[in-house]
């Protein structure tokens, strides 16, 4: 799926961050095509997600292969996440896919982790924050897929589960996931969703960390490095009386952050919110309006989506002399 509205939010309008557009993704898009082409042996039926832009039609334009089969999923289209989420539950439920191939970022691979199940992914980044989503040329990554397809032998060596956050009231009502970070803004508006002014930040958890990495959780990689396989994450409180970090929030910039104190968070472990107001963002986007008096709980789990570890398949590949010349 191509999520045409990823990585064009206000993160990369304040900051140097060029808008990942549509010509692009269809370009991603062609290229995951030509990977995937060069390594299956037989017909490989695509469903794709329609959307307003007709970017999968625009692709087909330009892309003809005996190898390649598409279909339009028959779902409606709304032109929001409503989308994602349709299309990820009639790919797995009704047409149960082998894998799922999604070009967007965090907040794109998040929706579709609501629906995924057992259904692997293929993340591609194509969003602002790109930590779950992976940087690997499209060409590379279709190939991965298709050598995916075609080697079921390798399937249950290379595919992992990933860590979630769950965020949930305790008087009960809806849970909601993220794939890398939940932060508490002093905010009580969702306004442009986007999060990107650190001094309204109280609270940032995350499921993994690294200083190579932009957005959010980047403050904590200034703190720690913690793998996706790690069986923790960590949480930051922010304000005063502690250390000073500097963290790439977006493309090109760095934020000054307050550190006032933080540990790593186990996993199987929850915590409660502190009561106050503000809003709850998930994988860098506001999403949920915190008010007085009620309680939110956050818990680390390792009960998210699966997805192929890409570098691995390729490995294993490469040792197996699966593709002979």
């Amino acid at each position: 799926m191509v999520n045409p509205a990823a990585g064009k939010d206000i993160r990369r309008l304040i900051a140097y961050g060029s808008v990942f557009g549509n010509q692009e993704k269809i370009n991603y898009t062609l290229r995951l095509l030509r990977g995937i082409e060069s390594v299956v042996n037989s017909p490989l039926e695509v469903a794709y997600m329609p959307d307003p832009y007709d970017l999968v039609e625009i692709v087909k334009k330009s892309f003809s292969s005996p190898e390649i089969i598409f279909r339009c999923a028959p779902i409606a289209v709304f032109g929001d996440e409503t989308d994602t989420l349709n299309f990820t539950d009639w790919a797995v439920n009704e047409k149960k896919v082998d894998a799922l191939v999604v070009i967007g970022g965090d907040g794109t691979n998040r929706i579709v982790a609501k629906k995924s199940a057992l259904t692997p992914l293929f993340s591609l980044f194509g969003g602002t924050n790109n930590v779950f989503a992976e940087n690997i040329e499209p060409t590379v990554m279709g190939m991965a897929v298709g050598l995916f397809l075609e080697n079921d032998s390798l399937r249950e060596k290379v595919v992992k589960k990933s860590k979630i956050l769950k965020a949930k009231p305790r008087e009960g009502g809806k849970e909601e996931i993220a794939l890398i970070d939940a932060v508490v803004v002093e905010k009580t508006l969702v306004g442009a969703r986007a999060v990107w002014e650190p001094e309204l930040i109280r609270l940032i958890v995350v499921t993994q960390s690294s200083p190579l990495k932009i957005g959010l959780s980047s403050v904590v990689g200034r703190l720690a490095s913690i793998s996706a396989e790690e069986e923790r994450g960590a949480m930051v409180e922010l304000g005063e009386g502690g250390k000073i970090v500097r963290a790439p929030l977006a493309p090109g910039l760095v934020g000054e952050v307050k550190i006032r104190k933080w540990d790593f968070l186990p996993l199987g472990v929850s915590f409660l919110l502190p009561h106050q107001r503000g809003v709850m963002a998930l994988d860098g986007e506001r999403e949920i309006v915190l008010r007085e008096g009620e309680d939110w709980e956050i818990r680390l789990e390792d009960t998210g989506p699966y997805r192929v570890d890409v570098e691995k398949l390729m490995n294993l590949v490469q040792e197996r002399s699966v593709v002979n010349g």
